[in-house]
């Protein structure tokens, strides 16, 4: 089982800061998930939400402001890192998960992650389909995870189209698919997409409970909780 640090060690630290990202690695998971915007500037920032709000108070879009005036807003001291900066900061053997959640910032992302010499230990998801596409056509040799959207019975089994088209490696999918499936159909559903070469993904998991009826069905799981998850697959 590989552990990717949802937005960090988020479980103790502030979400999606360089700290966070320190401490995950430090109390031994394997890499970061982390989700990146762009900037008015042209900057690829570390940030979950396209609005403030939520996690600063302070109603201003990522999208419409420059670097700069972003970093006014702390989290416990911790700013806003930049994409290059967590790069700089995590080790070599540090597996990153980059959710694109803005089609404008495929571009910065991957030349970011090009300079770092950092494709083979990147993961590149998103809801997004065609910020997927898009760097599909920008690179051949990105790793790719599809973040899917399955509304009704045409999106669960029309993925392996995506998968196939994409040549994605990952599926990332929420634990609770197995509540709103069962577990039987949760794991049927998870061999059909494996059929079509796709790794899983589980997230956001912070239980044991919440991987009961997926073993030897995926090889991800991204947490809140480092040392919980640890503890777990040491078991």
């Amino acid at each position: 089982m590989i552990i990717l640090a949802h937005r960090g060690y988020s479980a103790k630290y502030p979400q999606n800061t360089l700290l966070a990202f320190e401490k995950a690695i430090e109390y031994g998971a394997d890499g970061v998930e982390l989700d990146v915007w762009r900037t008015k500037d042209g900057k690829i920032v570390v940030s979950h939400d396209g609005n403030l709000k939520k996690v600063f108070n302070a109603d201003v879009e990522v999208r419409e402001s420059n670097y700069e005036d972003l970093l006014q807003y702390k989290q416990e001291g911790e700013k806003i890192p930049l994409l290059e900066e967590v790069y700089q900061l995590l080790p070599e053997k540090a597996l990153i998960n980059v959710e694109i959640k803005d089609v404008n910032a495929v571009e910065g992302s991957l030349e970011i992650v090009k300079r770092y010499n950092a494709m083979e230990r990147t993961i590149f998801s998103s809801f997004e389909l065609e910020a997927l596409k898009k760097l599909r056509s920008m690179s051949k040799e990105a790793r790719i995870g599809i973040l899917p959207v399955l509304r009704g019975a045409s999106g669960a089994f029309g993925l392996p189209k995506s998968i196939v088209g994409l040549h994605a490696e990952f599926v990332n999918l929420p634990y609770q698919i197995k509540e709103v499936l069962g577990v039987f159909k949760a794991r049927a559903l998870i061999r059909y997409y494996r059929l079509f070469g796709a790794k899983i993904s589980l997230w956001t998991v912070n239980e044991p409970k919440h991987v009961e009826g997926f073993e030897g069905l995926y090889e991800v799981a991204i947490t809140d909780d480092v040392e919980k998850m640890l503890y777990l697959k040491e078991k």
